[in-house]
């Protein structure tokens, strides 16, 4: 343990036992510990003692723990900081303990099949009139999905996004069910479990937990966080010990042993000055970058026609070409003109950064360069790049050039992958029926549905994209596709009637004109989905998988609902 034994360790918690229970367990093998209950607080921990590891207790309400994660997570000081979520509640016992005082717990993305057969099981005595189902969840997006579901089988939903609100609506309402997310800034479902337990006229609503947590049990990769997760009654020093210790010695492997293989960000660096060159490529590379380095005007341009980087840091000063005319270049020239460019320069002379500005230029820095800045402010502009090249403005989802970027990369890992070509059935129809506003909810609807199901976490492995119109992409693992293709066509097809007005859906069609102008009568919306991948035969090139995913989706689509089909050829 002589590598870690001055490691250091930052609890985040408001608890004073589960601190002192925490840090007896971690001095046992020499760490060291500090504490924190504020934002503020362990924000100026995490930036000035630079911690080894954060340890977060992700029920503490002070923090706001989702909050807090993604804002250190867009900080590219603060970006990499290592983190896992270690949370003790006794209460834990309420939802799964021998006599648990909720009546079922669901973890999301939801199975819409269980949720209706637990509400049609808790409300069994009620038919014969329309059961009310509260949706008690700070996500907006997943309660509109879930008031979707609930209307399309003809419950009424009752959305409540306020966890400080709850209790009130609950007494107001009276529900026949209560569906509770347990993870809510201000107020946890822990809290309104026993708020509601407290009062007569409220202990008796029957209460189904939702949420995105796996109790009692370790996860390497929770769903709601990405990050290693462990939520106990009690706990377990053994298995902290031996988590803590593999996050720290950066030994945590991917599932099945391997480590993911990892494209590294290009950089370019063009400086005249020799020792600051090689000081900040040694730097860059440390922090995982590959490094082009180019010692002039002249080498820089033909680094980045031989190399093609993610993003250029220029010298303003370089014999032959300086900085701001290798930018203009580059601008000018449709194939480089999306690259990112940092300006390193010893003047902070304004005329020069109001022309670069004005020409593009991303950032400046001034001499002397500051490694860890130089570090941060490349992660930052790459990052925000990335979000923003090819987002599709309706859905927000990455566009074509992306979807083929991503495509050509699993083809280079040679890994085996499925891509889902998806598609709207009977769109057009409900398009000219509906209009374009309605059109639009609909695709920003199947983009929500679709990121819920598939985007489990930050550090998901699969990838979702907008092709265009109807048209959507998804990139996973083979394993992983039959059982995304059967959780989408299932839940698109439990929320599809809700997106029609009362009448079409008791006809259950709508009348409209196909494609040739004539009237007839259309089923609801569906979804056609067609399963590429290369388990059979290889894939070599993006082309090559779109014109299968066409074929594929034509098949799917002789369904009167929503369906998949995978390619079954070996050659």
């Amino acid at each position: 343990m002589e590598d870690t034994a001055r490691a250091k360790v930052l609890l985040l918690d408001t608890s004073e036992e589960n601190i002192s229970s925490l840090s007896k367990i971690l001095r046992s093998k020499n760490y060291d510990i500090r504490s924190s209950s504020t934002r503020e607080e362990a924000i100026d921990f995490i930036q000035k003692w630079k911690p080894d590891l954060v340890i977060l207790n992700i029920f503490v309400k002070s923090l706001d723990p989702l909050s807090f994660i993604s804002e250190l997570r867009e900080n590219p000081f603060t970006a990499n900081q290592k983190i896992i979520i270690l949370s003790q509640s006794r209460k834990i016992e309420n939802i799964t303990g021998p006599s648990p005082k909720v009546r079922g717990y669901l973890t999301k993305p939801l199975d819409f099949e269980k949720l209706k057969n637990i509400i049609s099981e808790i409300t069994e005595d009620a038919r014969g009139r329309k059961i009310r189902v509260m949706v008690a969840d700070d996500d907006e997006e997943f309660c509109e999905l879930v008031r979707m579901f609930l209307v399309s089988n003809l419950y009424e939903p009752i959305i409540v996004t306020n966890p400080l609100k709850i209790i009130h609506e609950v007494k107001v309402s009276k529900p026949d069910v209560l569906l509770l997310d347990i993870t809510m800034p201000k107020k946890d479902g822990f809290e309104i479990l026993d708020e509601l337990q407290d009062e007569m006229e409220t202990a008796r609503v029957p209460i189904v937990i939702l949420s995105a947590l796996s109790l009692e049990k370790y996860q390497e990769r929770g769903i709601l966080t990405g990050l290693p997760e462990m939520i106990f009654k009690e706990y377990p020093g053994k298995l902290i010990l031996e988590i803590v210790e593999k996050q720290i010695s950066g030994s945590l492997q991917e599932s099945g042993g391997k480590r993911k293989q990892e494209i590294k960000p290009c950089v370019l660096l063009a400086d005249d000055q020799t020792e600051l060159l090689i000081l900040m490529k040694e730097r860059l590379e440390e922090e995982g970058f590959n490094v082009v380095a180019a010692a002039d005007g002249e080498e820089a341009l033909q680094m980045v026609f031989q190399h093609h980087p993610d993003i250029a840091v220029l010298d303003y000063n370089m014999p032959f070409k300086d900085g701001l005319k290798i930018a203009q270049e580059l601008k000018d020239n449709p194939l480089f003109a999306h690259i990112p460019i940092i300006i390193v320069t010893g003047e902070g002379k304004r005329d020069v950064k109001i022309k670069g500005l004005s020409m593009g230029i991303d950032d400046y820095l001034v001499k002397p360069v500051d490694t860890d800045e130089l570090v941060a402010r490349i992660r930052m502009i790459l990052k925000r790049n990335k979000q923003v090249l090819d987002t599709n403005p309706l859905s927000k989802l990455p566009g074509n050039p992306s979807i083929q970027a991503r495509i050509e990369r699993e083809i280079a890992r040679k890994s085996t992958f499925a891509v889902l070509y998806l598609d709207l059935n009977n769109f057009k129809a409900y398009n000219d029926a509906y209009g374009f506003e309605a059109g639009d909810y609909v695709i920003k609807t199947t983009a929500n549905l679709l990121v819920k199901l598939t985007i489990q976490n930050e550090n998901t492995e699969d990838f979702i994209g907008h092709i265009g119109g109807d048209d959507f992409i998804i990139i996973t693992s083979f394993e992983r596709a039959e059982f995304l293709c059967k959780r989408i066509t299932g839940a698109f097809d439990e929320i599809s009637p809700s997106f029609y007005n009362e009448r079409d859906r008791k006809s259950g069609y709508i009348i409209s004109t196909d494609r040739q102008g004539n009237v007839k009568k259309f089923p609801f919306l569906s979804i056609s989905i067609g399963v590429v991948h290369n388990s059979l035969k290889p894939l070599t090139s993006f082309a090559q998988i779109s014109n299968i995913g066409a074929e594929l989706k034509k098949v799917a689509k002789r369904e009167e609902k929503s369906a998949y089909f995978f390619d079954r050829r070996k050659d």
